[in-house]
């Protein structure tokens, strides 16, 4: 891997698990998080077989664990914390921690995901597909596409 990223496995616990959470702790964890999410879009080949099997379990165990009674304590820990931060209306770092998780989870996904043997054959495949089911098709004025995107989001 590059020696411009390191992987600290206490730093992606509190990356997953910020316990006692202020404004600029979540800012710092949301700049790592970003960080790895931008390492693992452009270099996840340079990753160690350990460092990625780390990021998987990572983002395995948050997609897993969201019923998990074990949990329950530290979600209740969580949610205290955030109702904190929400009566200081500190929401803006809380917003930034939580799209920098997100972009992390799927950039970890989508890397996953490309490791599949038939990924990129797949893929060619279903686009194929749309652009021959596009062509029967009559192109949408603006304001059907609008109308449509109405329709798809109800």
């Amino acid at each position: 891997m590059s020696s411009s990223i390191t992987i600290n496995p206490y730093e992606i616990q509190q990356i997953s698990q910020a316990h006692t959470i202020s404004s600029s702790k979540l800012r710092s964890l949301a700049q790592k998080a970003e960080g790895l999410a931008t390492a693992v879009e452009k270099k996840w080949d340079d990753f160690s077989a350990q460092e990625r099997e780390l990021l998987k379990a990572l983002i395995y165990t948050s997609i897993i664990n969201k019923d998990c009674n074990e949990g329950f304590l530290a979600s209740l820990r969580t949610r205290l914390s955030l109702a904190w931060i929400l009566i200081r209306g500190e929401t803006d770092a809380l917003a930034d921690y939580l799209n920098a998780l997100i972009r992390l989870k799927n950039a970890v996904l989508g890397a996953i995901e490309k490791e599949h043997q038939n990924y990129e054959q797949r893929m060619a495949e279903v686009v194929q597909e749309a652009l021959a089911k596009s062509g029967d098709r009559p192109a949408l004025t603006p304001d059907e596409f609008c109308e449509w995107l109405s329709s798809v989001s109800d």
